[in-house]
């Protein structure tokens, strides 16, 4: 009896194993492509209470957003970076200007809203050392077109910081 072996040739094994694969792992999932960024003006106010002074935050802060591909998950993530730097701080008493340094960069989720709370570093003009920062909160109420990533509505403001426990 002959026993066609053509059917168990490795070979197509080989080609069945990857059409079979191919199969299942292309499903319907959509095609992730890098996002673009787009940025919102957001409004933001507020007082951070402290020593030497209180000091009164105003200006706007500018959110950047976009979605970033996950390649293994196949699920995207919105990627923020809020610029406190338009803000301008006065103390007080003293009037002296007060400045914040450096965005804050945020991952999230990807929803149609997000509240966003960082804390921030500030001090006075001419003085960001270490020793003489303070810190203040932002928080941000933020909603976002899912599909694109980008803000369709803000608002935020500053406080103090919480004590440490």
């Amino acid at each position: 009896m002959k026993i066609r072996r053509a059917l168990f040739n490795p070979v197509v094994l080989s080609i069945l194993a990857v059409v079979a694969g191919g199969a299942v792992w292309s499903g319907d999932a959509p095609a992730q492509t890098a996002g673009t960024w787009t940025t919102a003006l957001v409004p933001i106010a507020g007082t951070v209470k402290g020593v030497p002074e209180n000091v009164v935050f105003s200006g706007q802060a500018k959110v950047n957003s976009k979605l970033a591909p996950d390649p293994d998950f196949n699920r995207p993530s919105l990627v923020l970076t809020i610029d406190l730097t338009g803000l301008s701080g006065v103390g007080s008493s003293s009037r002296a200007k007060y400045i914040i340094a450096g965005p804050e960069n945020v991952q999230r989720r990807v929803a149609a809203s997000h509240l966003v709370e960082f804390t921030f570093p500030f001090a006075r003009s001419g003085a960001m050392n270490l020793g003489s920062a303070q810190s203040g909160v932002a928080s941000f109420a933020l909603g976002f077109d899912p599909s694109t990533g980008a803000v369709t509505s803000a608002s935020g403001n500053v406080t103090s910081a919480a004590p440490p426990r």
